[in-house]
């Protein structure tokens, strides 16, 4: 009987010997791992390390070194300044953060994606490892070096340079792509639900556009921001998308025009046209409202049209136009044809413009200064936003670990 309890203690104790062997095994196996280090020189435990934090979410550093790499990718060769790189830093920081933060707010609100939704999310997660891996192969195959071993160690290479597993590289996108339909979820929600005040939301957004009209010098000085050509700049790409406001104020030394833009394939008709309008048998709203109207942002954005002599190209190229404009009074109507334009397939086109002088309504203050938050679509609920998350970034707090880190810039 004693022989039994014996043995099985002897058993019982090798398979405790075993596990703690094995633990001991995993332990070292883990730290190996944690201890290596990405293309940033962090291990595990330095990128586990928060990064930023606000509204009682944080983000990690290896998470806004992704997103670090990411942006600053887009500056190729560019050499960057000292500012310049910490303005940088602290746009990533923040773009982490509120991530995080739309995913919150968005739960606490009882909002949740669709199936179709979150399909999309993990579909565009795959394709963009998918990009990555077959960039991989083809640079392999082009070089005449292709193996599956070949791969898999050049896939291992760059996850663990990326300082991510596939698995979490993934998650990690799929994550990015989610908070951006949570953040539009949100802007729903507050664009019906919203208790602001509404008084108070047009002094926040004046006071935050005011402040970005001019910067300050060391010495106090204030100069102005804006830069010739701006205002249109800013137009054209927020009518295709590719900026969610345009300029929100009106320098001064701008005048406005209610614009017309006909086009024909010879001078004479177009000339016709413009007599109609300038003898009273056509009016100039009448003509502006038709099809024959080509203007490019008619429809987009309300006339009248602020212009300036540099500042016109979105609409007209000819600085004559301009010109004549400025030296019309309130209600008065002039007119220029362009010389003809020979297309590629053989035809001819030929540009006139109609423009009537107009005093401006786009601003709060006049003809130039902050514009009245709801003339461009989409401006209020970006404000609604921008106010939103003022209040969910109050507390942010930027660990030092993010100014030490510059990627490929620094």
């Amino acid at each position: 009987m004693a022989k039994n309890v014996y043995g099985k203690k002897k058993t019982t104790r090798n398979i405790l010997i075993a596990v703690i062997a094995a633990l001991v095994i995993a332990a070292a196996i883990f730290l190996a791992v944690a201890l290596q280090k990405d293309s940033a020189g962090l291990n595990c435990f330095q990128r586990s390390a928060t990064a930023v934090s606000a509204d009682g979410v944080k983000a990690s550093i290896g998470e806004y070194k992704v997103m670090f790499d990411a942006v600053s990718s887009n500056y190729g060769n560019t050499t960057l300044n000292d500012e310049q790189i910490k303005n940088l830093q602290e746009y990533c920081a923040n773009e982490i953060i509120k991530q995080k933060i739309y995913q919150k707010e968005a739960k606490a609100l009882g909002l949740s994606l669709t199936e179709e939704q979150i399909a999309a999310c993990e579909k565009s997660a795959d394709n963009h490892i998918a990009s990555i891996e077959k960039s991989y192969a083809d640079s392999l195959i082009q070089n005449g070096t292709y193996s599956k071993t070949a791969f898999d160690k050049q896939m291992d290479s760059f996850f663990q340079r990326l300082g991510m597993s596939r698995s979490a590289y993934r998650a990690f996108l799929r994550e990015n792509a989610e908070s951006e339909y949570y953040r539009h979820e949100i802007l729903d929600y507050y664009a019906e639900n919203s208790s602001i005040d509404e008084n108070m939301l047009v002094d926040f957004y004046r006071k935050t556009v005011e402040e970005g009209m001019t910067t300050k010098d060391a010495d106090g000085h204030e100069t102005s921001t804006y830069a010739d050509g701006a205002f249109w700049n800013y137009m054209t790409m927020y009518q295709i998308g590719y900026m969610e406001s345009p300029m929100l104020y009106v320098p001064e030394g701008f005048i406005y025009i209610d614009f017309i833009q006909l086009e024909k394939d010879n001078a004479k008709d177009l000339e016709e046209i413009i007599e109609k309008v300038k003898s009273g048998e056509m009016t100039f709203d009448e003509l502006m409202e038709s099809e024959e109207n080509k203007d490019p942002f008619k429809g987009f954005l309300p006339a009248p049209y602020p212009i300036a002599e540099n500042d016109h190209s979105a609409l007209f190229k000819e600085n004559e136009v301009f010109l004549k404009a400025s030296l019309l009074n309130v209600g008065e109507i002039d007119s220029y044809v362009c010389e003809a334009v020979e297309n590629e397939d053989g035809t001819t086109t030929v540009t006139a413009y109609l423009f009537r002088r107009a005093e401006g309504t786009m601003c709060y203050d006049g003809d130039h200064g902050v514009i009245k938050m709801d003339w461009f679509p989409g401006v209020h609920e970006s404000v609604l936003e921008q106010y939103n998350l003022e209040q969910w970034l109050a507390d942010l707090k930027i660990e030092d670990a993010v100014y030490a880190y510059k990627g490929a810039i620094g």
